[in-house]
């Protein structure tokens, strides 16, 4: 079983995981994220699948300031998460 948790290489990811949490609220250190390394689902789907796994759930994650909580979401432009197994021999 391979879990994956990342963020998602789109505008709206860039806003908010980058800008707004790097330098915004400043939660992280300037330059964690770097851009042009976060991978999109369907990129990050398609090389589990070329190493033999099968994706068995995918959701979004969204924070929730005034409730200081995270949450499954159906929502993966920003922070999501895979679950992906390799079927046995």
């Amino acid at each position: 079983i391979m879990f994956v948790a990342t963020i998602n290489r789109t505008l709206k990811a860039l806003g908010l995981a980058i800008i707004g949490a790097e330098y915004v609220l400043r939660w992280l250190p300037r330059g964690t994220h770097q851009f042009g390394k976060l991978v999109r689902p369907d990129e990050l789907e398609k090389a589990l699948a070329g190493a033999g796994l099968t994706i068995i759930d995918r959701t979004g994650v969204a924070y929730h300031p005034l409730a200081d909580r995270w949450q499954r979401s159906k929502d993966m432009d920003v922070n999501y998460m895979v679950l992906a197994e390799k079927a046995p021999v």
